[in-house]
């Protein structure tokens, strides 16, 4: 008999009860295990110090207390290796940006449905970079607006072609089999790419590399 896949462990954090009951119970319909839900960032903070581990965060960002944002860098800094969702009613620039900036991979809009919220969380998972369709449009006209800013370290042409592929919302094996190359290899290449652009998630990296000049996704 084959090995029983291990199902995903996910975090949820969201200040209204009804709401995140609900996400809770269509994710353990969906087979994922929800370790833990929580209503303020803090909580959340407490267990995972505490030694709570998840493979997937799923958070608000208009919490009680601390915010999401400032909660999403502190998760990153305890589970380097977690991936962090942002489901949402906000749409401000201002709050996309800084979410992606503390290191969120993905940003969905409250306003979807449960069918589209599992997606999303897959394509987390497989390594995609899921923007709600109003957030991307956003992001790529806003820097569209900008000049490129000169940099002084360059990303080199496979990285650019990787970053690329992931703003098309290819996952990291998609773009292997594109590119005919490992899916470790595509991984290193977005690694090289965190550290040369100053960022921690692949939303981030996209939007860094278009405002200095390194993609063009016009």
């Amino acid at each position: 008999m084959g090995k029983e896949k291990k199902a995903t462990r996910l975090i949820l954090i969201e200040d209204h009860a009804d709401f995140r009951e609900s996400v809770s119970m269509v994710l353990s319909q969906r087979g994922y295990e929800v370790v833990g839900e929580f209503s303020t960032m803090e909580d959340a903070l407490e267990a995972i110090r505490g030694g709570m581990s998840a493979d997937l965060v799923l958070s608000d960002l208009g919490l009680p207390g601390m915010g999401g944002i400032d909660g999403i860098r502190q998760i990153r800094e305890l589970m380097p290796l977690v991936q962090v969702l942002v489901l949402t009613a906000f749409t401000d620039k201002a709050k996309v940006f800084a979410a992606l900036e503390s290191g969120a991979h993905g940003y969905l809009v409250k306003a979807g449905s449960a069918t589209r919220l599992i997606e999303t969380l897959e394509e987390v998972l497989a390594g995609g970079t899921p923007l709600d369709p109003k957030i991307a449009g956003m992001i790529l006209q806003t820097f569209r607006r900008l000049s490129p800013i000169p940099s002084n370290e360059a990303l080199s042409a496979r990285e650019c072609e990787v970053l690329q592929l992931s703003a098309k919302g290819l996952t990291r094996q998609e773009i292997a089999d594109q590119l005919e190359l490992s899916q470790h290899s595509v991984t290193e290449y977005i690694k090289r790419s965190f550290d040369k652009l100053h960022v921690r998630s692949l939303p981030a990296a996209v939007s860094e590399a278009i405002r200095r000049g390194f993609l063009d996704l016009s």
